[in-house]
């Protein structure tokens, strides 16, 4: 910032204007990202939690979980014996069915509790990546900010002349390094 005593002209208007659109925008950003951020997490904990308890290898849990699959299921299979003992003719054909039944039944539980394992895994990479996109959409948010602030500051203090544009850029090639060695590290 100039003043009248040393000689730098001071922002313009223009210049004034578009500082105060960047902070707006910055600080519109931050508020919104300090509400957003954590009710999504909190959204995404829900499902991740089933997604996990699909994966433990529990059986107790797993079956936990799929108690609402797996019931009707069985009430499937006890509906499909109350028809066959009622309405299926006396013989071999309908011992032989109802011999199967219990055994059809395990397989369509196992094939169940299979599949719900393969979505559980599927389930948990996806959240994993919504994840990993709110931490970089928070990370991008965070070094664009910090980007227009350092820019800002750096052309107050070039229109001051306290400092050179080389001193700019090497501070900026500083900044960028340290910024890759973190990102990478």
């Amino acid at each position: 910032m100039g003043s009248l005593f040393s000689g730098t002209p001071g922002p313009t208007p223009e210049e004034r204007a578009l500082s105060s659109a960047q902070s707006s925008a910055v600080k519109l950003g931050v508020e919104g990202a300090k509400t957003d951020l954590p009710a999504a997490r909190a959204a995404i904990n829900l499902p991740a939690d089933y997604f996990k308890k699909l994966l433990t290898g529990d059986r107790t849990a797993l079956t936990e979980t799929l108690s609402p699959e797996i019931t009707t299921l069985h009430k499937q299979y006890e509906t499909g014996r109350r028809t066959t003992e009622e309405f299926a003719p006396r013989g071999g054909g309908r011992t032989a069915l109802m011999s199967e039944l219990p055994f059809k039944e395990a397989a369509d539980v196992s094939t169940l509790v299979h599949g719900a394992r393969k979505e559980g895994a599927s389930g948990m990479l996806d959240i994993g990546k919504i994840l990993a996109d709110l931490g970089v959409g928070e990370m991008g948010g965070a070094v664009s900010g910090a980007n227009a602030g350092a820019s800002r500051l750096s052309a107050e203090r070039i229109a001051q002349g306290q400092i050179s544009a080389q001193q700019q850029q090497e501070a900026g090639q500083a900044a960028g390094a340290l910024l890759a060695a973190w990102l990478f590290a």
